[in-house]
């Protein structure tokens, strides 16, 4: 039963990540799919502490369901912020658009 629920509200989380970085947006309407960015965060950017828990709980979902679109969602991610690494640097906030660090 929960293991369907946490498929089903995946599923419907799946649109917040169509942005060329593959970085998703931290708000979703999961009536309509409308995502955006938390007005407070910096430039709009993406938190990089929400990300690591997405990481955490998407790459469980796919080893219980053996359905590896989540994985392959949160590994794009993983991809995305070490190319953006500087030095092995990460910085709080991330533009889901660009894939660079936002201040």
């Amino acid at each position: 039963l929960y293991l369907d629920k946490a498929q089903a509200v995946a599923d419907r989380l799946l649109p917040a990540f169509n942005t060329p970085t593959g970085i998703p947006f931290a708000l979703i309407n999961l009536a309509n799919g409308a995502s955006k960015n938390w007005n407070w965060a910096a430039g709009g950017c993406s938190i990089l502490s929400e990300l690591g828990t997405m990481h955490l709980e998407f790459q469980y979902l796919s080893q219980l369901t053996g359905k590896e679109i989540y994985l392959e969602k949160v590994e794009k991610i993983r991809t995305t912020l070490k190319e953006a690494s500087e030095n092995n640097m990460y910085f709080n906030y991330i533009n889901q658009q660009t894939g660079k660090w936002c201040q």
